[in-house]
């Protein structure tokens, strides 16, 4: 894009007609008077003369010599007056009529004729007026002819920056530093619910882009658009959080955004907000999610019957088989459990993302509850020597859904023990602050690489590094913790080094807060 064409200056001020026909009649009413104060004075000395030549004729001889000397003096002296004051107007004629036409110059008015028989100093400055007068004629031209180029180049830009915007299918707003929306294309104003551009002009992009998340509204400071202006860097939402647009009929349409700070150098300019309409995605995830439960329900019948067929060959007839036949009946089983656990996992993420899963709270002794899922994950951990420690208070209640706590709980402590190697250690703490509290299971294990990060709460993702450790994860465990976490109105986020290990950190809300005893140390 060209760079923006400085303004013009503004022109000198210019006198109206009426004012500069106020100022030449009074600067000729100035000279006017100007020339009857030295006729008043010539009149003056004209009757001192008269009078004094009366009374010099009655005087005797010398006395009249000596006062005609003087008579004769003042009369040189006032013909000498009167010279001057005829060639200074003289001089001054010309003058006042070369400022009286230049004062005529401008934008309208460029062309200068010089005053004709003029060939002293004042023919000089005449020729260098008009000289003046039409190079700035020609600069004039000049600059007037930049700037309709320059305004002609800014404004076939402009239609082509409005013409590609207005192209756009996705929803594009720009806001100004306070988050007030200046522009935006057809696209955002239809999916705003909105006719105008000027409709939404000026009004805060919160109020006019409504959004909520789990049929809430988001509050203002949890406003992607203004969690940008604060942190100066890009905001995506992830695409599980489902956010909807409230338009002004109070309908709701699924909606992914992405916001972006406008800067220049050090300044916040803005935020660029580029949105688009979700609802055939998610149309076609609900169909997906209807078709992996049944395809789950379908599943479970049959496969139930050859685990109890299995379990019967373990049991009541193990000693009739070969070591052989014992080895395929074992490996059996475990297949079995392996896909049990799956469509166990693509139930859960079916009735999560139809809404099917309601939380049902109690009183829970969370310390309690993280012990057992710890001693379920113990026995895998000691057989591929991982130490385990916890870090737990005394006693913690807390008023949430135990099962779904003890799933994902399930889910996080046992990625520790499948992604660690032998020698590497797994730590379980709990700590408490005045609204949350939060459980922390941290590892040393693969980690995982930070490109890969931002999917790891994605369905069926799984890190590249992950496979090489362990090749029976289905990549739902996190999904599920995560949107389970939502449920319960908490969240769930992580630390992690390619390398070193992972942190994973599940905190819940708190309701009648009770303070930890302080805690103890559990190892193996």
């Amino acid at each position: 894009m060209q760079a923006p064409l400085a303004p013009p200056r503004p022109d000198p001020p210019r006198t109206s007609a009426r004012g500069e026909t106020q100022r030449r009649t009074g600067f000729g009413m100035s000279i006017f008077w100007r020339t009857m104060r030295q006729f008043a004075l010539l009149a003056t000395f004209s009757v001192v003369l008269f009078s004094g030549a009366t009374a010099i004729a009655a005087r005797p001889l010398p006395a009249f010599l000596g006062s005609l000397f003087l008579l004769l003096g003042v009369l040189v002296f006032t013909l000498a007056v009167a010279l001057a004051y005829f060639l200074a107007r003289g001089l001054t004629g010309p003058i006042v009529s070369l400022s009286r036409r230049v004062a005529r110059l401008g934008p309208d008015h460029w062309s200068y004729q010089p005053a004709e028989n003029t060939t002293d100093e004042v023919g000089t400055l005449e020729a260098v007026v008009a000289d003046m007068a039409h190079r700035l004629e020609r600069g004039y031209l000049y600059l007037q002819g930049e700037v309709e180029k320059r305004t002609a180049e800014l404004k076939e830009q402009y239609l082509k920056d409005r013409t590609i915007l207005s192209s756009i299918h996705h929803g594009v707003i720009v806001t100004d530093p306070q988050g007030r929306v200046i522009d935006a294309n057809p696209a955002a104003v239809q999916m705003m619910g909105q006719s105008r551009l000027e409709e939404i002009h000026g009004r805060s992009v919160v109020e006019v882009l409504r959004l909520s998340h789990h049929h809430q509204f988001l509050p203002e400071q949890e406003h992607p658009v203004m969690h940008c202006l604060k942190s100066r860097t890009e905001v995506r939402p992830h695409p599980q959080e489902q956010s909807s647009l409230e338009r002004p009929d109070h309908s709701r349409i699924p909606v992914m955004l992405i916001a972006s700070p406008l800067l220049s150098e050090d300044q916040l300019l803005g935020v660029v907000v580029v949105f688009h309409d979700v609802t055939e995605e998610r149309k076609l995830d609900y169909m997906k999610s209807e078709f992996i439960s049944l395809a789950s329900h379908q599943l479970r019948t049959p496969l139930s019957t050859i685990s109890w067929y299995v379990e019967l060959l373990q049991t009541d007839d193990r000693d009739k088989l070969t070591e052989t036949q014992k080895a395929y009946v074992d490996e059996m089983h475990v297949a079995g459990q392996r896909m049990a656990r799956l469509i166990d996992a693509l139930l859960h993420v079916s009735r999560l993302e139809g809404g099917g899963i309601t939380p049902m709270k109690q009183n829970v002794d969370l310390v309690a509850l993280i012990r057992d899922v710890a001693e379920d994950e113990r026995a895998l951990a000691k057989d591929r020597k991982i130490s385990m420690e916890l870090r737990l208070p005394s006693g913690l209640t807390l008023v949430t859904d135990p099962t779904l706590v003890q799933i994902i709980l399930h889910n996080i402590i046992s990625n520790a023990v499948k992604y660690s190697e032998a020698g590497d250690s797994i730590g379980i703490s709990l700590s408490q602050t005045e609204e949350t509290v939060a459980v922390t299971v941290q590892d040393t294990g693969v980690g995982i690489p930070e490109k890969e990060q931002r999917y790891l709460f994605t369905r069926l993702f799984r890190a590249s590094n992950a496979t090489k450790v362990d090749t029976t994860g289905s990549g739902l465990g996190l999904y599920i913790s995560r949107m389970l976490a939502e449920q319960l109105k908490g969240r769930i986020s992580f630390l992690s080094t390619e390398g070193k290990g992972t942190s994973f950190m599940l905190e819940l809300p708190l309701e009648n807060p009770k303070k930890p005893d302080a805690p103890s140390a559990e190892g193996s």
